[in-house]
């Protein structure tokens, strides 16, 4: 095992994140982080639930959830007329909300609480990386600091140095995209508005004619505000006291309220050609940027963390050949490039670019007032979705893959987060509700969905013979509370959700990855499958395209 640490470049979300998820998996890293610490502004706000619970996994997320606002609607509008409402579900006890609020200093100084109890992540504030040199076994970075340059070495360099990575540059390497010429306005003011919490998005408001406006809630009475200004604007003479005072009253009236932070920002649609280079892997907004109109942005960087981390621990660790590491690129480009198709089509019809775009999109907001037609139209940006990983040579074929198996996840997507009981002991008393989701992570999870008691001590004793390696858990799925200690630790599917989640039938197994994505899934397993399904997942043999 390679006990250097990891370099990770970046103390925002990304980086703070890649270091707890490396330490989660055993691995120790060095933060460097060019600035200070953050103490105001929203910038990335709207946190999806599948961040949420990467974040609840590293232990951060329970003081996220306590001082963020969860909305469950979210409105727009062509003038003041509503024209399409999307609703979230509401959670149950126990159950992360589709999406909570909360400004980027605070979920920062969440993950700067949990990172600064971890011993094996050594931050370093000042630290602005001016020289990345790697061979074949290792990477240095030279830094300068206000006590002079210093040098870092380790293992490898996550760069999570956002959108003007120096890494990125010092590489030089080539950030293809566009620039989207129209100028947005940010204030985040505090005020009792009068509405619920929730966003609310206007195309053509009265006070900002042929351009958008969003507001979104915030903890604390907060509320941020987004005015797209155009591209000829001048962002000082909008600033301007008495300028912002009339864009502020137009939509709060004269409510009294506080500035307490003011920014603007131009839109990009940048992707690199390739996430690694060498022991240099590129994450979060480094690695890609996109519109933030349906929170892909944050939320995409932290899916690249869960997807390359727990790869990146186990090469390091022994447990996976290094040419695993390649996934990440195979894995995450395409859903890099999803987001940026999304976005796309949104800037598309937010910032029209032609005068054919400017019609299309001025007829259809005038239909959507009488047309649901038009009002599925309407695009005032895709909320943020998991992907599912369709190309990738650790998605195990066969059983199950190109047969119609409806409802069931298909290798590549993330498993359903669904009610279960844990059964530890006998006899059965109060077994703890928990969820899906807080059985994964440090490894692979294999649900064999038995008959009864006897199915699974017959599929268990299977498994134990073939030696699987130590780092899957066997779990079997029992519809009743099981009755013998040899099935134990046991899932007891109490209301039926992981059968329904999963549209699994007796006899079915799936291999859930340490990223919660779908490894591999059979309809009539065999004990045999599950060290070679492990195997493949792992990237420890090559994929095999029968079921058997």
């Amino acid at each position: 095992m390679d006990d250097r640490p990891v370099i990770v470049v970046g103390g925002g979300p990304t980086g703070l994140t890649a270091a707890l998820e490396l330490a989660y998996h055993g691995v120790p890293s060095i933060v460097l982080e060019a600035g200070r610490q953050r103490g105001d502004g929203s910038r990335a706000i709207a946190l999806h639930r599948t961040a949420l619970l990467v974040w609840e996994r590293l232990g951060c997320a329970e003081p996220m959830l306590e001082q963020g606002t969860v909305w469950l609607t979210r409105r727009t509008f062509f003038r003041e007329r509503e024209v399409h409402t999307l609703l979230m579900p509401e959670p149950s006890a126990g159950e992360l909300p589709t999406f909570v609020n909360l400004p980027q200093y605070r979920t920062e100084d969440c993950l700067l609480r949990r990172l600064r109890a971890t011993s094996s992540i050594d931050l370093h504030w000042e630290h602005r990386v001016v020289g990345v040199v790697q061979t074949d076994s290792g990477v240095t970075v030279e830094a300068q600091t206000p006590d002079g340059t210093v040098r870092v070495s380790g293992s490898y360099l996550l760069a999570c140095d956002g959108a003007r990575s120096s890494v990125r540059k010092l590489l030089a390497l080539r950030f293809p995209g566009t620039t989207y010429p129209d100028r947005f306005l940010i204030a985040d003011i505090r005020t009792d508005l009068p509405l619920p919490p929730e966003p609310r998005f206007f195309f053509d408001h009265p006070t900002n004619p042929r351009s958008t406006v969003l507001i979104h809630p915030q903890p604390d009475g907060v509320w941020r505000i987004d005015w797209q200004l155009g591209h000829s604007a001048s962002v000082a003479d909008e600033c301007a006291p008495d300028a912002l005072r009339r864009r502020i009253r137009g939509l709060i009236g004269e409510l009294p309220y506080e500035l307490v932070w003011l920014s603007d920002y131009q839109f990009h649609q940048r992707q690199l050609a390739r996430l690694r280079h060498g022991r240099v892997f590129f994450l979060g907004d480094a690695a890609h940027l996109v519109a933030p109109f349906g929170a892909r942005g944050l939320n995409s960087a932290i899916h690249d963390v869960e997807n390359l981390g727990w790869k990146l621990a186990w090469a390091i660790q022994g447990r996976a050949p290094e040419s695993l590491l390649d996934t990440y690129q195979q894995e995450r480009w395409p859903a890099q490039r999803h987001d940026q198709r999304v976005t796309n089509a949104t800037m598309r019809f937010m910032a029209p670019r032609t005068r054919a775009q400017r019609l299309r999109r001025g007829m259809i907001l005038r239909l959507s007032t009488v047309s649901k037609a038009a009002r599925r139209r309407v695009n005032s940006g895709r909320m943020s979705q998991p992907f599912t990983y369709r190309s990738s040579p650790i998605l195990v074929r066969g059983d199950g893959w190109r047969e119609r198996w409806p409802n069931a996840p298909r290798p590549g997507a993330r498993v359903p987060d669904v009610a279960c009981r844990i059964v530890a002991e006998l006899p059965v008393r109060d077994a703890p509700v928990t969820w899906l989701r807080r059985l994964i992570g440090g490894g692979f999870l294999a649900l064999y969905f038995a008959a009864d008691d006897a199915d699974a001590l017959r599929f268990a004793a299977g498994v134990r013979a073939e030696r699987h390696p130590g780092w899957v858990a066997v779990r079997p799925v029992l519809p009743e509370a099981p009755r013998v200690c040899g099935v134990l630790p046991a899932i007891w599917d109490h209301i039926g959700a992981i059968g329904k989640g999963f549209a699994a039938e007796p006899g079915a197994l799936f291999l859930v990855r340490p990223d919660g994505h779908l490894a591999a899934r059979r309809r009539r397993a065999r004990p045999a499958d599950v060290a070679r399904l492990v195997a493949v997942a792992a990237g420890n043999s090559p994929t095999t395209a029968d079921g058997g």
